[in-house]
């Protein structure tokens, strides 16, 4: 990845200043020199099923995909006879389009303490359209305009009106912590361009209508957890957590949404010091309380704790239970030495790149082999904003602002690589979580 990110950051370099460039990608290779979109893999030496599948995309506002179809018609098939219906079809797709170009604005830390999580957004927004073989699909006359905001409230919202006001941008992706919200959003919600925050911060889009948010919040968390907890027919609850802002902020979401649903109970909690856990001596006290029937033991901690937690007991003989993670369980050294204690846990994820959607598949499979490393949730989360935008690109047909508003909050039920999302009223983004569970010693997911 690094060599990748390095690439991108000294193709800012040479359009402007590094941490204030314009990135425009160059012009895509023609569709006889890179791989096919996963959808016309099959049919990419047949133009009359191309043609057919351009329809279908064209018909349901897919341009990317209808486009390359027939540009491939169009390059490698002159002689076909379905060659002049797909030029004329092309000539139609472009010219609702249009050839204005369409700038996108991207706010991200590229230096400072958070420039691993910002180069990480950036190599899915660099996926999204197309920068690097094999990521492809999106359109020609794309560009990405990025800022580095360096993690800072005063630099976030300066990129805002940099953006807007000098390059022109129809929207905005990002920013990424949550120092940066309350400046970046107020920012864009007044210079009415509509923005994608990444951050998870609660009350992100509270600016206004312009602000949309594409994260996993806790609450949206919480919710998915506890509902599949009650599928799995578990009734009664034990809660063990860190005392810290996350840990009770995670209990008492969990308490809440138990009462709200009605018919679970919580028959103990007990917090426990993050630094110098001593789980034997919490766990012991409740040993018969663990043996309980239907018991599900939740933990919101991190995989190192939920480790511990899980091996101590074992060490108990105490395997009823299912244990219940939160997405910081969800990490490959979960299972180093825990793997036998954790089987049949419970643990969500904001992303899971061998889910088995094709989404997901096509997207995980093109970014391994762009980048040499598999996607993570910031990766996918990034990727999807960026598609988002180009929806409602594709979607309006107009690249002002006001229009790729209007297009965002008119979509539902999109295909993000993590599942099928809408927004809420409050215009953040809402998809059934993916479930993993460990079996055989190894993370599979749960259907």
């Amino acid at each position: 990845m690094t060599s990748k990110i390095s690439l991108l950051l000294v193709s800012c370099f040479l359009f402007l200043l590094i941490g204030c460039a314009g990135i425009e990608p160059s012009p895509s290779p023609k569709t006889t020199d890179r791989a096919p979109p996963s959808s016309l893999q099959k049919i990419w030496e047949d133009p009359e099923q191309l043609f057919q599948e351009a329809k279908r995309s064209y018909k349901e506002s897919n341009y990317p995909v209808a486009l390359t179809a027939l540009e491939r018609i169009l390059t490698t098939f002159p002689k076909s006879e379905v060659y002049a219906d797909a030029k004329k079809l092309s000539e139609e797709i472009q010219n609702r389009l249009g050839s204005a170009d369409f700038k996108i604005g991207v706010i991200l830390p590229l230096s400072g303490s958070f420039a691993r999580f910002g180069e990480s957004a950036l190599d899915g927004v660099g996926c999204a359209i197309g920068l690097f073989e094999p990521c492809g699909g999106a359109l020609s006359n794309i560009q990405i305009v990025v800022k580095d905001t360096k993690g800072s409230p005063g630099a976030s919202s300066q990129a805002v009106r940099e953006l807007v006001e000098k390059e022109g941008v129809a929207a905005i992706i990002g920013p990424l912590t949550s120092a940066e919200i309350n400046s970046a959003t107020q920012e864009a919600q007044n210079l009415m361009v509509p923005m994608i925050v990444l951050a998870p911060q609660e009350g992100a889009t509270q600016a206004g209508n312009y602000i949309f948010q594409h994260s996993l919040s806790s609450e949206m968390e919480i919710s998915n957890l506890a509902e599949k907890a009650f599928k799995f027919g578990l009734k009664k609850f034990v809660i063990f957590y860190p005392q810290n802002k996350y840990g009770q902020q995670y209990r008492d979401l969990f308490v809440n949404e138990l009462g709200k649903r009605g018919g679970g109970r919580i028959i103990a909690q007990t917090g426990y010091t993050p630094e110098l856990p001593d789980f034997l001596g919490i766990l012991e006290p409740l040993k018969e309380k663990l043996s309980t029937e239907r018991l599900g033991i939740f933990i919101p901690d991190s995989y190192k704790q939920v480790a511990a937690i899980a091996q101590t007991l074992d060490m108990m003989a105490i395997h009823g239970p299912k244990l219940i993670g939160t997405s910081r369980a969800h990490h490959p050294h979960l299972l180093i030495n825990a793997a036998a204690a954790l089987e049949g846990a419970l643990v969500d994820t904001s992303f899971f790149p061998e889910a088995n959607r094709e989404t997901t598949q096509s997207f995980s499979s093109s970014f391994q082999r762009a980048f040499g490393n598999s996607p993570a949730w910031l990766e996918a989360f990034a990727y999807d904003a960026t598609r988002l935008v180009l929806q409602a690109f594709t979607a309006r047909g107009a690249s002002r602002p006001q229009a790729i508003q209007e297009g965002l909050v008119n979509i539902q039920n999109f295909p993000s690589v993590s599942g099928t999302l809408s927004w809420d009223d409050k215009r953040r983004s809402q998809w059934p979580l993916d479930f993993i569970t460990v079996r055989d010693g190894q993370f599979s997911p749960l259907n």
